[in-house]
């Protein structure tokens, strides 16, 4: 399962290990929520669209989690039978829990 491949590297990688496949109950200052938007297969290839919001307590705060995770996903091919391209991205509040965020996508084939 990607998504726990995903996971698992991302709670080692970044310096929150507040990275989660839902919203959680009680909201962290900052954290990383993601899922999986599409998926496909060709040649035996599985290949996956994923999107990632990350949340803080400040616009600045979303941002710079954000670019930390993106770090962290350009080096994700450093797993094996990984390739990760960046889909792009955007500044998108969360309208709902009123909280500052920041949206990527990423195309991931494994």
């Amino acid at each position: 399962m990607i998504e726990k491949t995903v996971l698992n590297y991302l709670i080692e990688t970044l310096e929150t290990n507040d990275v989660y496949l839902e919203l959680p109950d009680e909201l962290p200052d900052a954290f990383v929520v993601f899922h999986v938007i599409d998926r496909g297969r060709t040649d035996q290839i599985n290949a996956v669209t994923m999107e990632f919001f990350s949340y803080g307590k400040t616009k600045v705060e979303a941002a710079e989690l954000d670019e930390k995770l993106r770090e962290a996903m350009d080096n994700i091919i450093e797993l094996p039978d990984i390739t990760c391209h960046f889909g792009g991205g955007n500044d998108s509040p969360d309208t709902t829990i009123k909280r500052p965020r920041y949206r990527a996508y990423y195309n991931i084939f494994y």
